[in-house]
This record gives structure tokens, C-alpha cells and sequence, in this order.
């Protein structure tokens, strides 16, 4: 576990850079320079993008981290297995093609009654989703190559600088709001020539096929995985998007906006889960094929203590800091009626945070189909929850579905590993953990107010969160909460340090 946090601190770099460049975008650029209905329209298609590379994919990144162990040889260019990785989704795209051309009238008639003005954009998410798919397919490749950060990097910080210059650039008026849409699906795909020069910048860009490595069965295993994996992928995409389309459906892309701001926020909580896993799949896949179980142990145990800890103090900061958070927004008498909903998706996500790798797990172990059905059946589960809860409760009824479906695949994922692999994610000892986040949390909750205009918001913004963490780290660190954390804090933060405070 070592191994992997040291190298999730490489691309968690890239991550935090970009949840800071995210975090400028989404709260202030956007909410200032875009109207609400602006900003829904562009969350729209390329969160709808996202669901259909889920499925267009056709399951290729999990592919290549569940037979990249089995093709990995420098020396004979990996017998051609990029090419594959390349040329099999060309299948799922041209699958969803067909389907957005035979379903094209159905699209328009959902969003006509409440959300006419996405239509006339919405063919942008084809050419969206053709670019999701390689740059993911693309940081699968470098990834199973120990190579992290640099496609970090590509994703995470340049891609979504430029959407910030294009954004300020139609808000100053240089560029209409159709250029700003253009020009983003541009830059998603200068994305993809990008990294794919950095894989020929590595020596890695192994385009010469290798018949005589392959065989019928081969590609029959491993598309048959793909296309097993990618109904869970397809699943695990719209619970996570799906509410934003049935709130435009019923409310309208004003609702949607304010959805989607809340859904960020209460989103920022998973970030350091989406480094440590993007590091950990390949080396679980491995463990997995060798049977390690004590490295499997490991890993899943280690990396539930740790996300639980990073989570929840990143959970705190943001719930204790919400008043204010939303007080400083552009628009914020539209934007603050999103609290409860940042709350509840939160807390859903820290919950899950809290079990640890069981998607990883599940996905790339010999019970991978179960979670393809789980995932379907919650993705089910989402539709008729938010039929339910969101015309009593509007937008907090859609996070109220969102949450519940969140923890009861977790718990059910959970309960699963355990079932099989008689593993619990957190182990009696690591109650300390809950301890040290509930003291921390009273210590927010004490801080009181410094004032209602801006900068007294941002002052106690600031205060509030390094008193937080300074209490944090020094409660992790005293009581040696993580091994890993502490590790950390010896090898590369400690002799950082003035010598004061290297006691």
C-alpha cells in the first residue's frame, strides 16, 4: 500500500490542481459568465458524453487492466495490444451512432416541455463522446505503463484551464456561446492528440499487429469481459448522471444548474478516492490473478482506513464551510438553495469512500458479472427513487435518490466481499479514525461567524479550514491513526519541516 499511496501522490497532484481549477470554473467563472441555462446545456453534454462512453467503450479500459498483465513484454511491443485497445471500441461507436440517429426524435421530445433550448446542441455530445472514450482508453494504457501523472495532468489541469479561457473569452464577448461549445469539444479532442504524443514521446506507441499472438478465444475472453463489465459501467454512469436529465425533463435547466453546482461541491469529497484508485486497479487486478490474498487483504483494508480519513476530513471542511461556500458564489440567492443537496451527496460519498476498493474488487475478480447486474438493478432503482422523491422535494428529492442508491450499492457491494472473500473494510482499531474525525468536526462547528459580507465569508473560510486541518494532521500523526499517512509525514513531509517542528 505503500507504493500506491507515494504513487497517488504524484497524480493526486494533478487531481487537486484540477479540483482547484474545477473548483474556479464550476463556482465563480461559470455561475458569472454563463447563465443558468447556459451552464446546464454544457453539464448536460458532457455529462451525457460520459454515460455514452460508459457504453460505447465497450468496456476497453477495463480490458486493459484486467490483460495487460497477460500481453506486457517491451520487447514485442506488447504483441499488439494497443492496437486493440484502439480499434475495439470503433464497434461501440458506431453501435451508438446508429442509436442516436434512430432515437434522435425520442431525444428531442424528452427535453422539448421543460428544457427545449438543450435540442438544438445536443448532437454535440457524439463528437464529445468519441474523444471521452480514447483520452480514457489512452490513460488506461499509460496507467497499466506506470504512467500517471502526465495524463493527470492532460485531463485533470490543461483540459479544463481551457475551458475557463473559452468560458471568459464568451463572457467578454469574443466568442459566442456556440463558439464556446465548439471550441470545448475542440479541446477535449487536442486532448486525446495530446496524449497520444506523449505515448509516442515514451517509445510506447506500439501500432505493429501481432497475429500470430492471438487467437479466436482470446478475443472472444475478452470482449465477452468488456461487454459483461461495460452494462455495470453504463449502470454506474447513470446513477451518477441520470438525475441531472430527469430534472430537465421536469423542472427545468435553472433546477439543473443549481443541481449541478451542489452535485460539484458535494463531489469535491470524492477526490482523493479517484488517485488511489486509478493507481490501485492494476495492482488489484495483479494481486487477483496471482491469488495474492494477503496483498489483496491489504490493499482493500489499507485503502478503506485511508480514504475513510481523507474523505472525512475533506467532507468536514466543506460541510462546516457551506454557509459561507455558497454566500460568495456569483448568484449565490439562486446557488445556495443547493445545500441540502450538497450535504446528503457528501456524506453518501464518504459512506462509500469508508468500504474501500469492493468496486475494484468485484470488477476484476471472477465475480465481475455480479456487479454488472447490481449496477443495472440500481441504475433502475435511481429512476423510479427520483420519480418518486423528486416531485415532492424537487431538488433535494434527486439527491435524496442519488444518496440512497450510493449507499445501498455500497453496503451491498460490501456485504458481497465479505460474503466471498471474508474481508471487512474497516477493523475495530480503526475507530480511532471516526474519533479523530468527530473531534474535528466539533472543533468547525465551535469556530463561530465571522460576519455576512464577502470577505468576512472567505476570512472564515480560511481560518476555519486551517485550524481544521492543523488539528487534523496533528491527531492523525500523535495517535499514528494511518500507517500510510504516517509514512508520508516521515519520509517526505517531516524533513520539510523547520527543526522546530520536527520533533
Amino acid at each position: 500500500m505503500g507504493l500506491i499511496v507515494r504513487q497517488s501522490l504524484k497524480s493526486s497532484l494533478g487531481f487537486y490542481v484540477g479540483i482547484g481549477l474545477g473548483a474556479i470554473n464550476t463556482l465563480f467563472v461559470s455561475t458569472q459568465y454563463l447563465t443558468p441555462d447556459q451552464l446546464a446545456i454544457s453539464r448536460i453534454l458532457l455529462e451525457n458524453s460520459l454515460i455514452f462512453a460508459a457504453f460505447a467503450h465497450l468496456g476497453t479500459p477495463y480490458i486493459g487492466d484486467r490483460f495487460f498483465s497477460h500481453f506486457r513484454n517491451d520487447a514485442e511491443r506488447h504483441h499488439g495490444f494497443l492496437v486493440f485497445l484502439l480499434l475495439f471500441p470503433l464497434l461501440g461507436i458506431a453501435l451508438l451512432l446508429l442509436g442516436y440517429w434512430f432515437f434522435q426524435d425520442f431525444v428531442n421530445d424528452y427535453y422539448r416541455p421543460k428544457s427545449p433550448t438543450i435540442i438544438p446542441y445536443f448532437w454535440l455530445s457524439m463528437p464529445l463522446t468519441v474523444c471521452w472514450i480514447y483520452l480514457i482508453v489512452l490513460e488506461t494504457y499509460c496507467r497499466n505503463n506506470a504512467r500517471i501523472a502526465v495524463p493527470t495532468f492532460i485531463r485533470e489541469v490543461a483540459f479544463k484551464l481551457i475551458n475557463i479561457l473559452l468560458i471568459l473569452a464568451c463572457g467578454f464577448g469574443f466568442i459566442s456561446y456556440d463558439g464556446y461549445l465548439y471550441g470545448l469539444t475542440a479541446a477535449l479532442g487536442g486532448m486525446v492528440v495530446l496524449l497520444l504524443g506523449y505515448v509516442w514521446h515514451l517509445g510506447k506507441l506500439y501500432l505493429k499487429w501481432e497475429p500470430q499472438y492471438w487467437n479466436k478465444k482470446l478475443i472472444l475472453e475478452m470482449a465477452g469481459f468488456g461487454v459483461i463489465v461495460v452494462l455495470g459501467g453504463v449502470g454506474a454512469n447513470l446513477v451518477l448522471f441520470l438525475d441531472r436529465n430527469i430534472i430537465a425533463n421536469r423542472l427545468g435547466t435553472t433546477e439543473v444548474a443549481i443541481f449541478t453546482i451542489a452535485m460539484y461541491i458535494g463531489g469535491i469529497i470524492e477526490v482523493p478516492s479517484k488517485a488511489i484508485r486509478s493507481i490501485s486497479g492494476p495492482i488489484l487486478a495483479a494481486a487477483l490473478q496471482k491469488n495474492d490474498t494477503q496483498q489483496v487483504r491489504e490493499l482493500y483494508q489499507k485503502s478503506a482506513l485511508n480514504l475513510l480519513l481523507i474523505g472525512g476530513i475533506t467532507f468536514l471542511l466543506v460541510v462546516c464551510n457551506i454557509d459561507s461556500l455558497l454566500g460568495i458564489l456569483p448568484k449565490s440567492e439562486i446557488y445556495s438553495q443547493g445545500k441540502w443537496v450538497v450535504v446528503l451527496i457528501g456524506l453518501a460519498k464518504l459512506l462509500d469512500m469508508s468500504l474501500g476498493l469492493n468496486i475494484e474488487l468485484i470488477t476484476y475478480s471472477k465475480y465481475f458479472r455480479f456487479n454488472t447486474v447490481l449496477v443495472l438493478l440500481l441504475a433502475g432503482f435511481v429512476v423510479l427513487a427520483n420519480r418518486f422523491l423528486l416531485p415532492r422535494y424537487g431538488i433535494n428529492g434527486a439527491a435524496m435518490a442519488t444518496a440512497a442508491t450510493t449507499l445501498l450499492g455500497a453496503f451491498i457491494k460490501s456485504g458481497f466481499v465479505q460474503w466471498k472473500y471474508k474481508l471487512l473494510p474497516l477493523l475495530r482499531r480503526d475507530w480511532a479514525a471516526v474519533a479523530v474525525l468527530a473531534a474535528v468536526g466539533l472543533l468547525g462547528h465551535l469556530i463561530p461567524s465571522f460576519g455576512n459580507n464577502t470577505i468576512s465569508k472567505i476570512a472564515e473560510i480560511g481560518v476555519k479550514s486551517g485550524l481544521m486541518l492543523l488539528f487534523f494532521a496533528f491527531l492523525v500523526i500523535r495517535f499514528r491513526v494511518s500507517d500510510d499517512l504516517f509514512y508520508i509525514y516521515r519520509n517526505q513531509i517531516k524533513p520539510l519541516l523547520p527543526p522546530l517542528f520536527r520533533r
